[in-house]
């Protein structure tokens, strides 16, 4: 028992990376566009932009809290291998350095567009609202995949502890990254933050594909051809099967492909940081 700090630790960083990666995520697109929308027909609709977005982080909270109540401490090796793959996948997406720039481009469009629209609707106040409600909750929606799969692979309360408590450091830093870029001038290394959450959840990605196919072994939905001499550390995916650690190394693989070989870089952030950056701007 004497390894439980060690465990737990990893679980804490896990946590506090996703939330700070998917927070700062829908931080940047709601004051992003809060900032396009300070004249819309004459006034400033950036707080039904706000107001979507808390709205979203309610929903959001709602919804972890029914699919953690609908699915329950009895979940089975199947669907638990299940929710770390889907998570594995969509980690190795949002933080891919292949869709860094595309999905940047399309947060730039997708704010351009629905200013636009909003200053044609003839309801621009539910126009903005929804508009940021659905941005809000598509990062809620991968969150709550993520944890659900981080907490099938955290087995000891101690690590559960951990996991939360990562969840609470994650919201603090939240509130003082959103602080910090609607007060004080736009001061946060956004590139650098953004950088380390992306290799976090890389790793994290690993992770949640060690235990997927240990899940699905285990519900001997796949086969094991053990590996002699190779520890077994669940709280990094480590497991002695060949299976389990070729999965792992093909993920890095392509990570490591996207890293050498990237398509159009990571720039298209910054576009993102500097529309936010107007909204911190004096006039």
């Amino acid at each position: 028992m004497h390894n439980l700090p060690s465990t737990a630790l990893p679980y804490f960083l896990y946590s506090l990376g996703i939330i700070l990666r998917e927070g700062l995520e829908a931080i940047l697109v709601i004051i992003a566009l809060a900032a396009g929308t300070r004249d819309v027909d004459g006034h400033d609709r950036s707080r039904d932009v706000y107001r979507g977005a808390i709205l979203a982080v309610v929903a959001s909270v709602v919804l972890a809290w029914a699919v953690n109540h609908l699915i329950g401490d009895d979940v089975n090796d199947t669907l638990e291998g299940a929710f770390q793959f889907l998570a594995a996948a969509t980690l190795f997406y949002v933080s891919s350095w292949l869709t860094s720039k595309a999905q940047a481009d399309q947060w730039n469009k997708f704010i351009a567009a629905k200013v636009r629209i909003a200053r044609e609707s003839a309801l621009p106040s539910v126009a903005l609202g929804l508009t940021a409600f659905l941005a809000v909750i598509r990062e809620g929606a991968e969150t709550i995949v993520f944890f659900q799969a981080l907490t099938a692979g955290a087995t000891l309360a101690l690590e559960r502890d951990a996991v939360m408590l990562g969840v609470a450091a994650g919201a603090v830093g939240l509130a003082v990254i959103f602080w910090t870029l609607t007060r004080a001038a736009y001061r946060i290394p956004l590139r650098a933050l953004f950088t380390v959450t992306s290799a976090m959840l890389y790793a994290l990605a690993v992770v949640f594909v060690g235990q997927g196919v240990a899940s699905w072994q285990e519900a001997n939905l796949l086969g094991a051809t053990f590996v002699e001499h190779v520890p077994q550390i669940t709280a990094l995916g480590l497991f002695p099967t060949v299976q389990s650690i070729g999965a792992q190394v093909a993920l890095i693989a392509v990570a490591m492909l996207a890293y050498f070989f990237p398509r159009g870089g990571s720039r298209g952030a910054v576009k993102v940081e500097r529309t936010a950056r107007s909204a911190t701007r004096p006039t």
